[in-house]
């Protein structure tokens, strides 16, 4: 983020990229576990069967593919940065960039802190 010279922040590059590459994670990660949900599948119905794969296929269903699916644990890591208007970077967005922007005091309670709150010189 750059500091335009009325002292509005603005979106550069780097987060829209960040923007692009989380967008992208979640779509290569939603690939790969559909990939392993149809592996799992066709193994459960060729070779493996008996207890031992009606073990694993509960163990596959009741915590990996409930860790990935949509509002579950994975998800709702993911969308922390990337939930529509409510995510990391919309929130930031929102924060910096709507309405006023940076509030104008910032640069004055920047540049007071370590003084005396009386606005004298602090002792070297």
């Amino acid at each position: 983020m750059a500091m335009g010279n009325t002292s509005r922040v603005v979106l550069n590059d780097e987060m829209q990229k960040a923007k692009t590459v989380c967008a992208e994670y979640r779509t290569k990660i939603e690939g790969l576990v559909s990939t392993l949900g149809e592996t799992v599948e066709n193994l459960l119905k060729e070779d493996f069967t008996g207890a031992a794969a009606t073990g694993f296929k509960n163990f596959y269903t009741n915590n990996v593919a409930k860790f990935f699916e949509a509002g579950s644990t994975f998800d709702s890591y993911l969308a922390m940065y990337d939930k529509e208007g409510e995510g990391l970077f919309d929130s930031i967005e929102k924060a910096l960039v709507v309405g006023e922007g940076v509030d104008p005091a910032l640069g004055e309670n920047n540049n007071s802190i370590g003084q005396p709150a009386d606005g004298g010189q602090t002792a070297n």
